[in-house]
C-alpha cells in the first residue's frame, strides 16, 4: 500500500508541476503576444482556465492528506481520544457522502455537455467537466483512507504546522 501511495503521490506532484508550468508558459506567451505583437492568443485563457480546473480537482486529495485544508479543531482536540475518533469518523462519513453527491452531479453535468465544445479549443466539454467528477472521487478516497479507515498517508514531517 505504501509503495502504491508513493507512486500515486509522485504522479500527482508531477501533474501539479506540469500543469503549473503549462499555465505559466501559456500566460507568459499571452502577455508577450498581446504587448509585443499587438495580437492576442485567442485560446490561451481557455487553456489556462481548464488546466487550473483539473489541477485543483486532481490535487485536492493530496492537499487534504498533507493537512493543507482549513480545519477548526480547537474544541475537538480538547475531548478524550475516543470522542475525537468518533467525531473524525462521523465527519469523514458525511464528507464522503457530500463528495459522492458532487461526483454524481459532476458526472451528470459532464455527460449533458458532451456534445458541446470549448469555444476556441474545439474539445468536447465532457473532458473538461469530467474534472468535477474525478476530483471529488479522489478526495473521497483520501478521506476514506485517513478518517474512516484511520490510516495516515502523509508522514508527520510533511504535515504543515498549525
Amino acid at each position: 500500500m505504501k509503495k502504491f501511495y508513493l507512486l500515486y503521490q509522485t504522479l500527482i506532484d508531477g501533474l501539479a508541476i506540469f500543469g503549473t508550468a503549462v499555465v505559466l508558459v501559456v500566460g507568459g506567451l499571452q502577455v508577450w503576444f498581446r504587448y509585443m505583437t499587438d495580437a492576442s492568443l485567442i485560446w490561451s485563457e481557455e487553456v489556462m482556465r481548464y488546466v487550473m480546473l483539473w489541477l485543483v480537482m486532481i490535487c485536492a486529495g493530496r492537499a487534504y492528506s498533507a493537512r493543507q485544508f482549513l480545519g477548526m479543531r480547537g474544541l475537538v482536540e480538547l475531548l478524550p481520544r475516543p470522542a475525537v475518533r468518533a467525531i473524525d469518523l462521523a465527519s469523514g462519513v458525511v464528507t464522503i457522502v457530500f463528495l459522492g453527491v458532487i461526483a454524481y452531479y459532476g458526472a451528470d453535468f459532464a455527460w449533458r455537455t458532451r456534445l458541446q465544445t470549448a469555444s476556441t479549443l474545439n474539445v468536447s466539454l465532457f473532458w473538461i467537466h469530467l474534472a468535477i467528477c474525478v476530483g471529488p472521487i479522489l478526495l473521497a478516497v483520501h478521506v476514506l483512507v485517513e478518517e474512516v479507515l484511520g490510516f495516515k498517508l502523509t508522514p508527520p514531517s510533511e504535515e504543515t504546522s498549525s
